[in-house]
């Protein structure tokens, strides 16, 4: 019973700083607040468990012109700063290099990889992130690897606005764009290997259908002109019609037809320990736990690719980049139709 992991929450003061520790066993990770005269700093850190209990030491701030940033140990072992420049949050990323320097190595970021430097059909290659990258070229996909480019024709007519694109895991589903309108055959890609296989339903598909979003193995559609959900797995070959419903941090809730056809906006939500989202054109940070923002680039952002807890690619200008918190943000590639048409046409795995 004494080594079980149990949650906790726990308030002490360690060199004159007001801390909030925690533990939430269900997510797995310590929550420390720390409060100082400058502001509130919030963070999430994955350690193994501890029976021991007041983990917080050796607390520093360090002050450059409007930037300061809070550096700590947590169980002997350093975390990444917290940062504020003025009165907002930010990532340690973004701070100046007069602020960087002040910090000792291990607080460095982490942005040793060699540049690519490669150009593929207008796409100039900087960084790939040793991830297969699936660029829509209107008639199906550039292909970027770090071993191989290809390019792979899907479709004899051009397609602008593929919103009918769906992945889970290492499968990605499409609509046969040489029909229009209405969909009965799809194209599923094995994203490993890049072969297809044709995929038929019953039912046709509408043009006037989004993606509600993924859940263990299947991808989730909802036909507004129908008014009909799918669920297909990919991997399969297979799919049903279900009552309509989303999942919500893993929680089935059904909803109206009237609900899903209204707000096409509507797709699933994940439990994550961190969100991304666009504000003015501008990238910010959320993590569960509280409300506080942090900017996570200075570029103005139009379109987020994809997010995970850990990373987030976005899209800036003509440009994809990644932010990764231990690595700051990197460039990938530059492509100019990006400048004009950028939404859903990039598809990223590992």
């Amino acid at each position: 019973m004494y080594n079980r992991k149990r949650s906790y929450s726990l308030d002490y003061i360690k060199d004159g700083y007001n801390i909030k520790e925690e533990y939430n066993k269900n997510d797995k990770v310590y929550l420390v607040t720390i409060n100082t005269l400058d502001g509130k700093y919030s963070f999430i850190i994955d350690r193994p468990y501890s029976k021991s209990r007041k983990l917080v030491e050796n607390i520093k701030e360090l002050k450059v012109n409007d930037e300061v940033c809070l550096t700590f140990t947590f169980k002997a072992s350093n975390v990444l700063p917290a940062c504020y420049r003025g009165k907002e949050l930010v990532s340690y990323a973004l701070t100046s290099d007069k602020m960087k320097s002040k910090m000792k190595k291990y607080y460095q970021l982490d942005n040793k990889y060699k540049p690519v430097n490669k150009e593929y059909e207008n796409i100039n290659i900087n960084y790939l992130n040793n991830k297969k990258i699936f660029v829509w070229n209107y008639h199906g996909f550039y292909y970027l690897n770090n071993n191989k480019n290809k390019t792979i024709d899907l479709f004899k007519r051009d397609i602008y606005k593929p919103m009918l694109i769906g992945y889970v895991d290492n499968h990605m589903i499409m609509p046969d764009y040489n029909n229009l309108y209405e969909y009965t055959n799809f194209k599923v890609m094995n994203v490993d290997n890049l072969s297809t296989k044709d995929f038929e339903i019953s039912e046709g598909i509408s043009d006037d259908s989004y993606i509600l979003g993924v859940n263990d193995k299947s991808i989730f559609i909802y036909d507004s002109k129908y008014k009909r959900e799918f669920e297909i797995v990919p991997f399969k070959l297979k799919y049903r019609i279900v009552d309509p419903f989303i999942y919500n941090k893993g929680e089935k809730q059904y909803k109206s037809d009237t609900y899903l056809t209204i707000n096409k906006n509507t797709s699933f939500i994940y439990d994550t320990l961190y969100d991304y989202r666009i504000i003015d054109n501008k990238l910010y940070r959320y993590n569960k736990y509280n409300p506080d923002k942090e900017l996570i680039s200075d570029l103005d952002v139009k379109f987020i690719v994809k997010k995970t807890d850990k990373e987030v690619y976005y899209i800036s200008g003509d440009t994809v980049y990644l932010f990764n918190e231990n690595r700051g943000n990197i460039k990938l590639f530059t492509y100019f139709e990006l400048d004009f048409n950028y939404e859903n046409l990039i598809y990223i795995f590992d």
